[in-house]
C-alpha cells in the first residue's frame, strides 16, 4: 500500500464562527479557496478572492430527491458579480470559490477545471450534477494540463476538507481483492463490500435476497425498499442486483439489506480468507 503524503491545510475563519465564511488554503500551493454562506454573500462584495477569474460551487439539497445533495460547478472571471446572478437559483445555501494567489488561472484554465470537475462529479456520483448542459473542454497545452491537473487534486482535498465530498469516489480499493468483504447466503444473497472512512460500500453487481423475512425490522425494511425505489437496486434475471455502489452507515445496515434479515455486519461480512470486519479490526 502507498504510504499517503500529509497536507498541511490552514483554515481562516473571516467571521469568527464556525457556520460562517472562511478561507482555505494549503501549504505550498498558489490556489485558494472562499467558502461563503449564501445569506452573506452581500458582505462578500470587498473580498478580492471574488474579483479574480475562479472556479466555483453552489451548495445545497436536490430539490429531485430530498436526502441527496445538489451542486452546480461553473467558472467566472468576476465571482462576486456571476454569484450575485445565481440568487435567482433557489437551491443552494452556500458557495464554494477557488481562484490563485499568484493571479495566474486565465479563462481557458478555469474552463478547463470546470469540464474536469463536472466529469468527476458525475462519475462519483455523490450530488445530484444540476448544471442544465455539460461544460466544455478548451485545449490547452501538456504543461498547462500537467498545472491544472495538480491544481484539481489540490482543489478536491480542500472541498472536501470544507465538507463536501462530491469528487470523492465511494471506493478506491475495487481491484485490490483483500480488501473486499463477502456475504453469501442459502436465501440468494451475494454481496460484496468495501470498508471506508465512511463507512461500508456495497458494490456494484451485488446480489441481494429477494424475500425478507418477517421479524427484520421495520427501520431495515424501510431503508431496502428505499434503496429499490430510487433504482439503485433492480431485478435482473429474477434476481436483486446494485446496479451502482451505494453507502451505507455501518456493516449492520449494509448486511441486513443484502441479507434480507436483521444481521450483525461486524461478523457476517467475512474477507476471502474467512475473517470477518471485527476479526481484522482486533489484529
Amino acid at each position: 500500500m502507498t504510504k499517503k503524503v500529509g497536507k498541511l491545510i490552514s483554515i481562516f475563519l473571516i467571521d469568527g464562527i464556525p457556520d460562517g465564511r472562511l478561507v482555505g488554503e494549503i501549504s505550498n500551493w498558489t490556489g485558494k479557496a472562499l467558502k461563503i454562506p449564501r445569506k452573506l454573500l452581500k458582505e462578500s462584495s470587498d473580498r478580492d478572492e471574488l474579483s479574480k477569474t475562479s472556479v466555483y460551487f453552489l451548495f445545497g439539497q436536490s430539490e429531485n430527491d430530498p436526502e441527496k445533495n445538489a451542486v452546480y460547478i461553473g467558472e467566472s472571471e468576476e465571482g462576486y458579480k456571476r454569484l450575485r446572478q445565481h440568487l435567482n437559483i433557489e437551491f443552494w445555501s452556500e458557495s464554494v470559490v477557488f481562484t490563485s494567489k499568484d493571479d495566474n488561472l486565465n479563462k481557458a484554465h478555469v474552463k478547463y477545471l470546470e469540464s474536469k470537475i463536472y466529469e468527476i462529479a458525475k462519475e462519483c456520483n455523490r450530488y445530484e450534477v444540476v448544471n442544465s448542459s455539460i461544460p466544455s473542454c478548451p485545449t490547452i497545452s501538456e504543461s498547462e494540463q500537467s498545472i491544472m491537473s495538480e491544481y484539481l487534486s489540490n482543489l478536491k482535498i480542500l472541498v472536501n476538507t470544507m465538507g463536501h465530498k462530491l469528487l470523492e469516489p465511494l471506493s478506491e480499493s475495487k481491484e485490490d481483492e483483500k480488501e473486499i468483504y463477502f456475504i453469501k447466503s442459502a436465501r440468494g444473497s451475494n454481496g460484496k463490500a468495501i470498508v471506508t472512512n465512511e463507512g461500508v460500500v456495497v458494490l456494484s453487481s451485488s446480489e441481494i435476497a429477494v424475500e425478507i423475512v418477517p421479524s427484520m425490522s421495520r427501520a431495515f425494511q424501510r431503508m431496502r425498499q428505499r434503496i429499490i425505489d430510487k433504482g439503485i437496486i433492480q431485478k435482473s434475471n429474477g434476481k436483486l442486483v446494485f446496479c451502482q455502489d451505494y453507502l451505507f452507515a455501518s456493516p449492520s445496515s449494509a448486511a441486513a439489506v443484502v441479507m434480507g434479515r436483521n444481521a450483525n455486519g461486524l461478523t457476517e461480512w467475512k474477507d476471502k480468507n474467512g475473517k470477518s470486519i471485527r476479526d481484522n479490526e482486533e489484529l
